[in-house]
């Protein structure tokens, strides 16, 4: 017999035919849940009849429940009996706890649940039936501004971990009767409450009928982050680009949903996740709509001229001066001959040092504390290029090159856009090590050929001219 069949074996035999016995319900509470410390279970006297109330302590506050639960029972007259079955639970709900959302239940089995989501269970001796009441007072952080999204000018808010406040940050912000939330959950063990969010008769049914399909046949065992989601969404096969959209900002994220596509809430996660995604959507930012078009249009060419650059500059680098040495100016030419001189490593060797060590740079900046991490990167990097090229192990041009193809990786408003791409980047270094130009060429293609592949739920991943003119799907 498995956990939740002992589980309701054990509430089924505090019910009787002529109601349940207090003695009965609080052993099987004890049974379920052990020695734990944070569950409250509290006897008590109301409407001339024995009750007890049970909640976890961790999920409410004493104040909260002597002000709305306690307080109320004890202010009802001795003139309430339940003459017939939950009658006197039912007149407590409607007359003395009717400010708080509650239920009655007479399914006992579902009781540890209902407390760990931030239920009191209110019982009454003789009664079937139990009062569900909704007493949870969490600590949530404040709206604050997005850390992974900023905008010059724009909206400051950013989405929290908790879910009932991004819902209402989108709410505010689309006043229509057609905007919809669908509740799931998942996780096995966390039982992480998931919203699907979508306008009504926009949506596509097809995109709407698939996400749900993928949600409900999810058999994760816990869920604390909506990162762990993305891969349901994602089509099968090896893709190097994401499919699935983030964003901490309500503003981007309404901006999508009106664009008749589907958010994806996460309780206790402030990234909602966006399908369908398409290519040119990590290319844009939502301060390119409070701006002169122009502008907008200027720094979108800008963030996807930077990601070009950050894909094939170490590769042509390594190309050129490996392989095509007569297609570098001779001045130039020179001067390149002059740094590498006394460098014991080819060229693709240098880049893939450098390369390294940002790339180990880069963990360390965001793995460290906020107050030192940034100091730590930035010194570091300083640091290391400059006795990198004064120990003779590099030259000055490759801490250029490979400094350049950072920064632009950095551009891209999505962070997990740019740090994706950095595999393919390794890549075509080792083919113009080995090939040169061609390698680049033959590389460059395989990508333009395996973007034109890509589908995400049935919408293709880019779309000609989109880039360029800003145009989101319909």
């Amino acid at each position: 017999m498995n956990h939740g069949d002992n589980t309701t074996d054990r509430f089924a035999a505090g019910q009787t035919g002529g109601g349940t016995t207090l003695e009965a319900v609080r052993t099987a509470l004890r049974l379920t849940f052990g020695n734990t410390d944070d569950l409250a279970i509290v006897s008590l006297r109301f409407c001339g009849r024995e009750g007890m109330l049970c909640y976890f302590t961790t999920l409410t506050s004493a104040s909260f429940i002597m002000d709305y639960v306690i307080q109320p029972l004890a202010q009802a007259g001795d003139d309430l009996k339940g003459g017939q079955a939950s009658a006197l639970l039912k007149e407590l709900q409607e007359r003395y706890l009717s400010g708080l959302s509650s239920e009655l239940s007479d399914q006992l089995h579902v009781l540890p649940m209902k407390l760990g989501r931030g239920y009191a269970a209110l019982f009454a001796e003789g009664e079937r039936d139990c009062l569900l009441v909704d007493v949870k007072e969490l600590a949530t952080r404040s709206v604050e501004e997005p850390t992974s999204q900023n905008v010059v000018r724009g909206p400051k808010e950013g989405f929290t971990e908790s879910a009932a406040t991004n819902m209402s940050l989108i709410r505010r912000r689309i006043m229509t009767d057609k905007l919809r939330f669908e509740r799931h959950e998942i996780g096995e063990k966390t039982r992480t409450e998931v919203y699907l969010a979508y306008i009504e008769d926009e949506a596509d049914e097809e995109v709407l009928r698939q996400v749900r399909e993928q949600v409900g046949s999810c058999r994760m065992v816990s869920l604390f982050d909506s990162g762990s989601l993305e891969s349901l969404f994602r089509p099968r096969g090896f893709w190097l680009f994401p499919t699935v959209y983030n964003s901490e900002r309500p503003d981007s994220v309404c901006s999508c949903l009106l664009d008749k596509r589907i958010a994806v809430i996460v309780n206790g996660s402030p990234f909602v996740l966006i399908v369908p995604a398409v290519f040119r959507d990590f290319f844009q930012s939502p301060e390119d709509h409070y701006q002169w078009f122009l502008v907008g249009l200027f720094a979108r060419v800008l963030r996807f001229v930077a990601f070009l650059l950050s894909l094939v500059v170490p590769s042509l680098y390594v190309a050129i001066t490996s392989y095509h040495q007569e297609l570098i100016p001779t001045i130039l030419l020179t001067s390149i001959a002059a740094q590498r001189e006394g460098i014991p490593f080819p060229a693709v060797v240098e880049i893939l040092l450098m390369e390294s060590a940002f790339e180990i740079l880069r963990e360390a900046g965001t793995r460290m504390p906020r107050l030192v991490g940034q100091a730590i990167s930035i010194a570091g990097a300083l640091v290391l290029g400059e006795a990198a090229v004064q120990a003779g192990i590099v030259s000055n041009i490759n801490v250029v090159v490979v400094a350049l193809t950072v920064i632009s990786s950095y551009v891209a408003p999505v962070y997990t856009f740019g740090s994706n791409i950095r595999l393919f980047r390794f890549g075509l270094i080792v083919l113009a090590s080995f090939t040169g130009l061609y390698g680049v060429i033959l590389g460059c293609a395989v990508l333009m050929i395996h973007l034109s592949r890509m589908e995400t739920f049935g919408v293709p991943y880019v779309s000609p001219f989109s880039v360029l003119l800003g145009r989101r799907a319909t």
